[in-house]
């Protein structure tokens, strides 16, 4: 497994350039991208390739570029676009994306009262409903050598109540989701550690899939360690809370042999990083990589 730097990741918008300068310079073995931007900017791909080459930096992985939870026309029209995304990102040696699953139906009326066989009918109607376009995603990016991994939101405070409960654990998004990567064997898992703590699961729980179902690593410890009220948003770097859950992951996630992109994300609201500028941000978050790092006080060296 290898350390990638995500921009995007830790609240910043840089373009692809000044993201491989970075991402260099801060001693990351990997880079990741948000593929859309730099195809709609009109980015030279090849060039930037040849560049990540020169710093002896690998492709990391890519956010999926469509919000396939949209409405019929608008995801059809991000679908018919998908192909040009995926053909970038493998020129760039991006062969991982990921994506969160719903974490509830639509909003339902008098919930309390209906039957138990009609929330089991409308959770049913809503996986066949994601299985569908995660399916036809999921064929494009095979196409162009791309994994899909599946994540979902584990802040026990973020669904709202009014629709049925459908996936809040990795347990829940195997048992709704496995028919998907049995069809599919490019689709697995993101594994998530801030989701992971969020849900009250274990490293355990989140890898029962085995290793060869992991497609991409998120890393980020939670700012406060009160689960009933943790929101997706509270998150720091990893190694900050006490918690030892990143640690233990990478630990598991080395002995048994992953091979992937491990990227940092406390998203853009992570304290530590707070008037830093880029490249300071980028060197903090290698920092915090390092200190929890399997088998060496100061993490993997790059070449």
């Amino acid at each position: 497994m290898y350390a990638c730097w995500s921009a995007r990741a830790v609240g910043l918008d840089l373009p692809a350039e000044a993201t491989i300068e970075v991402a260099a310079k801060a001693g990351f073995e990997g880079v990741d991208f948000m593929v859309r931007d730099l195809v709609e900017a009109g980015a030279n791909v090849d060039g930037l390739r040849s560049r990540m080459d020169d710093l002896n930096l690998r492709g990391g992985a890519w956010v999926l570029p469509m919000n396939w939870k949209n409405d019929r026309e608008a995801f059809e029209s991000d679908l018919k676009r998908l192909p040009i995304y995926a053909a970038a990102a493998e020129r760039l040696g991006l062969a991982r994306t990921g994506t969160w699953v719903r974490f509830e139906t639509d909003p339902v009326a008098d919930l309390d009262r209906i039957s138990r066989a009609d929330r089991e009918r409308l959770a049913d109607e809503a996986t066949a409903w994601q299985l569908d376009r995660l399916g036809r995603i999921a064929r494009i990016l095979d196409d162009h050598g791309s994994r899909l991994g599946l994540e979902f939101i584990g802040s026990q405070a973020a669904p709202t109540g009014r629709g049925v409960r459908l996936v809040g654990t990795y347990t829940e998004l195997r048992q709704r989701f496995g028919r998907l990567a049995a069809e599919h064997p490019n689709v697995g898992v993101l594994v998530d550690a801030f989701h992971i703590f969020a849900a009250g699961e274990t490293v355990d729980d989140a890898l029962t899939g085995g290793v060869e179902s992991v497609v991409w690593v998120h890393l980020a410890d939670p700012t406060k360690l009160d689960r009933a009220s943790l929101r997706d948003e509270e998150r720091t770097l990893p190694g900050e809370s006490g918690t030892s859950l990143c640690e233990s992951l990478l630990e598991t996630l080395a002995t048994w042999g992953y091979d992937g992109p491990v990227t940092v994300e406390p998203l853009g609201r992570c304290p530590l990083l707070e008037r830093l500028d880029p490249l300071e941000t980028a060197l903090k978050t290698r920092k915090s990589l390092r200190r929890i790092w399997p088998g060496s006080d100061h993490g993997p060296a790059r070449t």
